[in-house]
């Protein structure tokens, strides 16, 4: 019954040829794009948004209508709905035996396709204070597209007394409001006009590897509340760990030297892998190189924050305390906004691919390979060179030239 649906219905669709697929859960080696589920599988969608890659489909299939129905709703529904659309509503498919339709004996299939559209489960908290961020469709258009939204002020102020639990609700719900009225449309209006300019000076062939604007809504004082992006998706054929590592310097480095912007997050889970390469998402925190703030301006006191409490400078404080970074190049950016917070935490992260779950099955790494270990001795030289006071690595560029020097090696042996 499943293979004949899987032949009848999805094998010959662009999307089932690119994307991972298995039946059922239980070997589910890493998270998989479209995943079928037979009868004596759980439905709920409790415990199949965590299998699925962002944008990734689920298909019920059962012999028994009232099942599909049952499972429809408790998708449609699920969190208060809109963790997941319904692409195909409860179908009926007829399964003659050896497709000889003049037998008058015939199976009926009962399936329906949902998709998870929402990148992290709907009221789920976290340390971090986030915009909505889902897939839809827009009237017209047959292709997903990312649509980054203001969080309503409830939402904030729920995260925050999930955070601060003793505080003073009055007082969280003005600090919500300033997160929702000021600094989130001010972030999100930057983030539009940073994606505008890196599709105008990154060259060409680079320009698809960061996210497009299609369309962003204003309120009244000019601020961006809705943006509209192209997806890029995860997924499509496994690269090797160097590839990883040298596609992702290669892209830091266009972004550095010709579109002269500094993420500033590059956190793995703002890396994706799609068919066409590494790309980058997220470029809320991104500056333009040499950008300065007004001393007074919320823009100066929001960076400094950030400068002061994000990941990766807390990590960068860390490692130069413990002395796992000796590079004065790299020990000066701590607190700064600066092209070696980039170049640093991509230096971290080409060692630990599989640290975002998305990328498993995505990029090939085995900690105990020659790869591994070669781009492990690349990394601890770029933290801890020979020489403290005049490293080796400055810059993106710099490491793209020794990942492509491990590269050759690895060719020659």
């Amino acid at each position: 019954m499943v293979q004949w649906l899987i032949k009848k219905r999805f094998t010959r669709t662009p999307e089932f040829q690119r994307t991972t697929h298995a039946v059922g859960t239980q070997s589910l080696p890493d998270l998989v794009d479209l995943l079928i589920l037979t009868p004596a599988e759980t439905h709920d969608p409790e415990n199949i948004f965590p299998l699925l890659r962002w944008g990734g489909q689920v298909v019920v299939v059962s012999r028994d209508l009232a099942s599909i129905h049952q499972a429809a709703k408790a998708y449609r529904d699920w969190c208060g709905g809109g963790g997941w659309v319904i692409e195909t509503p409860p179908t009926t498919l007829k399964k003659y035996p050896l497709n000889l339709r003049f037998l008058l004996f015939k199976t009926r299939v009962h399936f329906l396709v949902a998709r998870k559209v929402a990148l992290v489960r709907p009221g789920d908290s976290s340390d971090r204070f986030t915009y909505n961020v889902m897939l839809a469709k827009n009237p017209g258009r047959t292709e997903y597209e990312v649509i980054k939204q203001v969080p309503s002020t409830e939402r904030v102020l729920a995260r925050l007394r999930d955070k601060f639990p003793e505080a003073d609700l009055e007082t969280l719900r003005r600090r919500a409001r300033k997160f929702t009225e000021k600094i989130f449309p001010v972030f999100l209006t930057r983030e539009t006009a940073i994606l505008k300019l890196l599709q105008r000076d990154l060259p060409k062939q680079f320009r698809h590897l960061v996210p497009r604007v299609l369309h962003a809504d204003q309120d009244q004082q000019g601020y961006i509340r809705t943006l509209h992006l192209n997806w890029l998706r995860n997924g499509g054929a496994p690269i090797s760990q160097i590839e990883f590592a040298k596609q992702s310097a290669e892209l830091l480095t266009a972004l550095h030297d010709d579109a002269k912007v500094i993420h500033l997050d590059l956190r793995l889970d703002n890396f994706v892998i799609t068919p066409d390469g590494v790309g980058f998402v997220d470029f809320g925190s991104a500056v333009r190189v040499g950008e300065h703030f007004p001393e007074e301006s919320l823009l100066n006191t929001l960076f400094e924050e950030m400068m002061r409490t994000s990941q990766i400078q807390r990590m960068l404080g860390k490692m130069s305390d413990t002395g796992m970074v000796t590079s004065q190049e790299i020990r000066s950016c701590y607190g700064r906004i600066d092209k070696g917070v980039d170049f640093f935490y991509l230096a971290v992260q080409i060692n630990s691919p599989h640290s975002n779950p998305d990328f498993k099955g995505l990029v090939k790494f085995d900690p105990k390979s020659r790869e591994a270990e070669e781009l492990g001795k690349l990394t601890e030289l770029i933290l801890r060179p020979t020489d403290t006071a005049d490293a080796q690595f400055k810059s993106a560029k710099d490491i793209l030239a020794g990942i492509l020097e491990v590269e050759k090696r690895l060719k020659q042996k």
